[in-house]
């Protein structure tokens, strides 16, 4: 990685965007906001997992440390208010990708 690589934020904010756009095709934002009943919890559970794979993926790939992670996540949290998503719903998203981060960061210092 070259020195200008330290200091850019440019992968991370693709991957938010990436990550809010393939959640915007499969669960819409206004079916999100009006039709909660008719959502499957399972589905949007495993969506969101599969979103937070992909960006441990993107973090052993990288060797992301915490400010990019800071900016992975609120970049993350920027898109999905930008794409009209309810609050509680984007909080709830955006911790637990911070979760799943910290979680891979740490078995990845324990190896």
């Amino acid at each position: 990685m070259s020195l200008f690589g330290l200091f850019t934020s440019a992968p991370e904010k693709a991957l938010a965007r990436k990550l809010a756009e393939h959640l915007a095709k499969n669960i819409p934002p206004k079916l999100m906001d009006k039709g909660r009943q008719v959502l499957s919890a399972n589905r949007v559970s495993r969506l969101l997992e599969q979103a937070f794979e992909t960006a441990k993926e993107h973090q052993l790939q990288t060797g992301m440390g915490f400010m990019k992670r800071a900016i992975l996540a609120n970049s993350f949290k920027w898109e999905l208010q930008a794409k009209g998503y309810p609050k509680d719903f984007i909080n709830v998203a955006t911790e637990g990708l911070v979760v799943e981060l910290s979680k891979a960061r740490q078995s990845r210092n324990a190896k």
